[in-house]
């Protein structure tokens, strides 16, 4: 009977892998013990520097291993006392003198914290169980954290130079009556900082102590010697010099300048003209800077502004007719009389004429219409004043007359009071009734107002944008007439002003004309026309208060028994005015608002004496009327 092969291989099997079995057991034996041993000498070794830094960390060779930050910043604070050491020394050449610092006080500063920072990290960031191998078995150096303050060596330097530098010191004039003498001259001296931080930078960057010679320039004087000088000096300050006008305007222009000779003096310059083979010649010169500043302080009284000639405009030739010739301005030639002065100051001489430039005026008296573009009429107003005193229709006339012909130029700010000028009876102005603090009383100039109101209206209707215009206190009915309410401007000069602008490329000519028998007056203006177009809306009239009690006020002055009217009751309110001006293309290039606040006012009656049922007194108000049921 045959064998079954199947019933003898798996017996061969199975003693195979026993065998196998028993092989491999020691090797896995040994390595599990070997990993577990591994690991607790790791975790040993984690807890043995729990807090601590690693085993083989050092910091400039110092040994920090198994040491608390706290006891690795004390053992490096003992080991480098580099910055806290006196160990740079800087040398005054000349003088000897020395500067002692620590590295520290220069701005090099060893920040030990963050040093042991970063020696504390080694082992704990990244592959921490390599880094802690290599540290144990090779070593790990940390670089030291070094900061440097580059400013606070630049602070050191600069102290340093202050004391070290000083400029030089020119011969100099010493003047006591006519005694002349001198000064001698004294070189400067300067400390290179830039060489000096130079050279600091390396040692102090590479922790090395270091004494280094200051580099200091020598900086000679411009003025060395002035003995030879002497005689020159004398004649420029033997006496004073005075500056003259030639042709002074009498009763205007000041008397003669003078320099003293103490001044003079304190100008004197002495100044380095060659330097050949060790001997230097010089040259004695006034202080032009010094000549322009004095003379610069007498320029507004020498200057005398332009007159502009003043013209009418002839509407049949459209010409420019000349009524007053202009008058030239004047100002100081500055450098025409500083070389007048030079030339004569080391002379006998003493008397200098001053140097003027003639200033004509644009508006001189052969201008021409077409140069000045002064070519049509661009706009007119009319006022009247029927019922006003002699005395006032007196003064709009004077007033007027100050305004005829004058000539704008393009860009210019028109101020009344500026042609108007002072209002007295000097001036040709009679006294009348005017209102002043809510009191009819007697002042000089009462109807200028009727000047102000019609040039402004012609501004207003040329599209000239206002500057400063003012309403007046209460509504007056002289300017009611025509353009109708919020259309008037009080001045009251220098206060109270009333000023336009010529926003046009072409000049501006202002006439006006007074008309006795319609009692009116027209402002005209001529110019070139720019084709703008001006809407005005109707007055707005809001915040309307009747008018005051009546006031009776005793004059002495009047006729016994005699009762006049010198003012009219009006009601307050407050008037709004809108102007839009619109250029040649239609286009709105302003939108302008213009409020006027009126108060109240009252009937004013003066009274003479002896008027029956009237006191002597200044101010009387009779007592309201009870109102009947």
């Amino acid at each position: 009977m045959q064998a079954s092969p199947t019933l003898s291989q798996p017996a061969r099997r199975s003693s195979w892998s026993n065998n196998l079995s028993w092989f491999l057991l020691p090797p896995i034996t040994v390595f599990v013990l070997i990993t577990v041993l591994f690991a607790w000498v790791a975790s040993q070794y984690q807890q043995q520097h729990e807090g601590r830094i690693f085993t083989g960390v050092t910091v400039w060779g110092q040994d920090l291993s198994q040491l608390t930050q706290s006891e690795a910043e004390l053992a490096l604070s003992r080991a480098f006392p580099y910055a806290a050491t006196n160990g740079v020394v800087l040398r005054d050449p000349d003088t000897g003198q020395q500067w002692s610092y620590t590295p520290a006080e220069l701005g090099i500063r060893f920040d030990i914290e963050k040093t042991v920072a970063a020696a504390y990290t080694i082992g704990r960031e990244g592959d921490m169980l390599q880094s802690r191998l290599y540290a144990w078995y090779y070593g790990t150096s940390v670089t030291p954290v070094i900061l440097f303050d580059e400013a606070r060596l630049d602070v050191v330097l600069n102290q340093i130079a202050a004391e070290i530098n000083h400029p030089p010191t020119d011969a100099t004039l010493i003047y006591s009556g006519r005694d002349v003498d001198y000064t001698p001259a004294q070189p400067g001296r300067f400390l290179d900082v830039a060489d000096a931080r130079e050279r600091l930078l390396d040692p102090l960057a590479n922790l090395r102590h270091v004494e280094i010679e200051l580099l200091v320039h020598q900086i000679s004087p411009q003025v060395i010697s002035t003995a030879a000088a002497a005689q020159q000096i004398e004649q420029i300050i033997s006496s004073p010099m005075t500056f003259y006008l030639e042709n002074p305007l009498a009763g205007v222009d000041f008397a003669n300048l003078t320099i003293s000779q103490e001044e003079l003096t304190s100008w004197l310059r002495i100044a380095l003209r060659d330097q050949s083979g060790g001997i230097a010649t010089y040259d004695i010169q006034i202080d032009e800077n010094a000549l322009r500043h004095w003379l610069s302080q007498h320029e507004a009284a020498i200057y005398r502004e332009p007159v502009n000639a003043r013209f009418y405009f002839n509407d049949n030739t459209r010409e420019l007719v000349l009524v007053e010739r202009h008058i030239n301005g004047r100002t100081l030639d500055m450098e025409g009389t500083v070389a007048q002065f030079m030339a004569q100051v080391q002379t006998p001489y003493r008397a200098v004429p001053l140097i003027l430039k003639d200033i004509v005026p644009v508006v001189h008296a052969e201008a021409t219409a077409q140069e000045l573009g002064i070519t049509e009429l661009v706009s007119e107003s009319t006022t009247w004043f029927y019922g006003s005193s002699d005395s006032r229709k007196h003064n709009i006339a004077r007033s007027a007359a100050k305004f005829y012909g004058i000539v704008i130029a393009p860009g210019e700010e028109f101020s009344f009071n500026k042609y108007l000028g002072a209002i007295s009876e000097d001036e040709g102005y009679e006294t009348g009734l005017i209102i002043i603090g809510g009191r009819t009383i007697k002042g000089v100039g009462g109807g200028i107002c009727q000047v102000s109101t019609t040039v402004f209206q012609a501004a207003f209707w040329a599209g000239f944008p206002i500057r400063e215009r003012w309403e007046h206190g209460y509504q007056v009915y002289y300017y009611n007439d025509g353009e109708g309410p919020g259309m008037d401007a009080t001045v009251f000069s220098p206060i109270v002003d009333f000023r336009f602008v010529n926003n046009t490329p072409h000049h501006l000519l202002m006439e006006n004309y007074y008309n006795e028998q319609y009692q009116s007056l027209t402002v005209k203006f001529y110019s070139t026309s720019m084709g703008r177009e001006i809407v005005k809306g109707q007055p707005i009239i809001t915040n309307e208060t009747p008018p005051n009690p009546d006031v009776y006020e005793f004059n002495p002055e009047l006729p016994e028994g005699t009762i006049e009217q010198v003012d009219w009751a009006v009601g307050g309110s407050r008037v709004t005015i809108t102007r839009q001006v619109f250029n040649y293309l239609g286009e709105l290039i302003a939108d302008d608002v213009f409020v006027s606040n009126y108060i109240p006012w009252q009937n004013v009656y003066q009274y003479g004496p002896r008027t029956p049922g009237y006191p002597d007194s200044y101010l009387y108000v009779p007592p309201a009327e009870e109102d009947e049921e």
